[in-house]
């Protein structure tokens, strides 16, 4: 039949990866709590928002100059038409 330490020495490594399963199931319901949940997004909004803040640091011209074109093709027509107007001053010799 089965040897008694055998058996013995296969319970305790059966318990011993119990105790590790459990203590796993643990620590994975504590990282997927709500709280826990929140905490890590937060974190990582955070970080992004440093590095988003760094490459601006880094590349304020590129933002400038990409803002300001922005800017123009949104008023576009009002620009358009200030400047049909002042060409037509010009023109008429206003």
């Amino acid at each position: 039949m089965s040897d008694p330490a055998l058996v013995t020495s296969a319970r305790v490594l059966r318990d011993e990866a119990l105790a590790v399963f459990k203590g796993d199931l643990e620590i994975a319901k504590l990282e997927i709590s709500p709280g826990r949940v929140k905490e890590r997004a937060f974190d990582e909004a955070v970080e992004m928002l440093d590095g988003a803040k760094a490459i601006a640091d880094e590349n304020r011209v590129v933002i400038g100059a990409t803002f300001a074109a922005l800017l123009g093709w949104f008023f576009r027509e009002p620009i358009r038409q200030m400047a049909d107007r002042l060409i037509d001053k010009v023109r008429s010799g206003d």
